[in-house]
């Protein structure tokens, strides 16, 4: 297993492009490996950590999937209500900037909506599911333990890749090459540790994809979300809490990456 020097950590809500972000760093020639939210059990199946443990121990080759690389460090990719309090136990396997990935959550939790449809679910979840609560404070943990941490915006990295993608990279020690935007379908490819059989409308338009996809989507305005179970006053309160990471000085967007 790659120790904390050569392992990497990306934390987001669910539906924040995640999935996109890793595919990116999958053709980092350094990033050998790749954990998809090894947390992911603990959470659904009510597990212990020991489950996640074994998930990091188990990860995906990527030499398998993008070809022959230098290196051997470890992508670990998780989500924030997935991973909970179990931060600390993940931070302790790093030695690098966490990153920290945000998207308008009126998007977020939309899709979210929409993919529990696509599966034949109700659209309702636990708020805890938006993964808002446990991003704000993982973040303010690592402030508290001044935990060396990035913030980006899906829309940014999405608009302008290569700055972002660049200054991310280069903080954790590795190259970046343009070339690394663009990659080949992966459509038979398994993620997910809890969901088995069947097409994963989680990561199919990921895997299907051949690189970053322009932020198109219009979020749809706050007051349309359901106001039953609390649901609307939290978009609310994740919008606002949105904005006030997106003004932290820990954020970065395209032009800063740029001159950094």
């Amino acid at each position: 297993m790659p120790g904390p020097h050569s392992t990497y950590l990306v934390i987001s809500p669910p539906r924040s492009a995640s999935t996109a972000l890793s595919r990116v760093i999958w053709n980092n020639p350094g990033v050998r490996y790749y954990s998809h939210e090894p947390y992911e059990s603990t959470y659904f199946r009510g597990l212990d950590r020991a489950e996640a443990s074994a998930a990091l121990a188990n990860p995906l080759d990527l030499a398998d999937v993008v070809g022959a690389k230098t290196g051997d460090g470890l992508l670990v990719k998780e989500i924030s209500f997935q991973l909970g309090d179990n931060l600390p136990d993940l931070l302790a396997r790093t030695a690098h900037p966490v990153v920290f990935l945000l998207r308008d959550p009126r998007l977020t939790i939309a899709s979210r909506r929409r993919v529990k449809e696509l599966q034949s679910q109700p659209p309702d979840f636990p708020l805890v599911e938006t993964g808002w609560h446990d991003l704000v404070a993982q973040i303010d943990h690592c402030r508290a333990h001044d935990v060396e941490h990035l913030v980006i915006d899906a829309f940014d990295f999405r608009s302008d890749p290569a700055p972002i993608l660049r200054s991310l990279v280069e903080a954790w020690g590795l190259d970046f090459d343009p070339a690394q935007l663009s990659w080949q379908p992966r459509p038979g490819l398994n993620l997910s540790n809890h969901r088995v059989g069947g097409v994963d409308h989680y990561f199919t338009r990921v895997l299907h994809s051949r690189g970053l996809e322009l932020p198109v989507e219009v979020p749809i305005p706050v007051a349309d979300f359901p106001a039953d179970r609390g649901l609307r006053d939290h978009v609310r309160w994740a919008m606002d809490q949105y904005e006030r990471l997106r003004a932290a000085p820990e954020f970065r967007t395209g032009a800063e990456a740029a001159h950094r």
